[in-house]
């Protein structure tokens, strides 16, 4: 365990790595050294993960910051990034954190849901799921609204799929976050 929290240390984010490989973790939220909350099919939860103290969770969120060619600290204390994996990552640093750094990571599924899958978990119903792929097709317009983690992304990723390989496709994105397969996409990120 010793020799694993080294080189997580060392080569990767510290306390974060495990939380990171966990495929199970949707989100992970860090309030300070030592509250680590994660999020599991839609339950958050209190982990036992900590940093050895503020300056630990700062180096971690600097050693961010650097992999990206971007800073994080006093005079610049907002970040939003993606990892190397393509999780979405913000972070909030003192003085506009009263209690340390603050880290919010969202993950990314590495498995596509498309709109069978959202049908058999319960998301939709069969109606609504063709009602959005005949909108999609014909190329109307479809506003996506809800909160974090109420499945905007998953279900533009479905969308997109009925989208015609011939279109030129441009995003526009805070964080980049969509995976369309078509072969003619403009990716851009404000």
């Amino acid at each position: 365990d010793l020799a694993t929290d080294l080189v997580n240390d060392i080569k990767g984010l510290g306390p974060l790595q495990p939380l990171l490989l966990d495929e199970s973790i949707n989100d992970i939220l860090i309030n300070g050294p030592d509250r680590t909350f994660v999020e599991r099919r839609g339950k958050v939860e209190l982990t036992n993960t900590k940093f050895r103290d503020q300056r630990h969770l700062m180096t971690i969120c600097q050693r961010i910051a650097t992999d990206i060619g971007r800073r994080v600290d006093e005079s610049s204390p907002l970040l939003d990034a993606r990892l190397k994996d393509g999780s979405r990552v913000n972070v909030v640093f003192p003085p506009l954190a009263l209690d340390g750094p603050y880290v919010s990571i969202r993950k990314f599924a590495k498995k596509k849901i498309n709109f069978s899958k959202m049908v058999e978990f319960g998301s939709c119903t069969q109606a609504v799921a063709q009602i959005l792929e005949i909108a999609a097709s014909i190329r109307l317009n479809i506003i996506i609204s809800g909160g974090t983690g109420s499945g905007k992304t998953t279900l533009l990723n479905a969308l997109s799929s009925f989208i015609s390989f011939n279109e030129r496709v441009v995003t526009i994105e805070d964080a980049a976050e969509l995976q369309l397969q078509q072969p003619h996409v403009v990716r851009l990120e404000t």
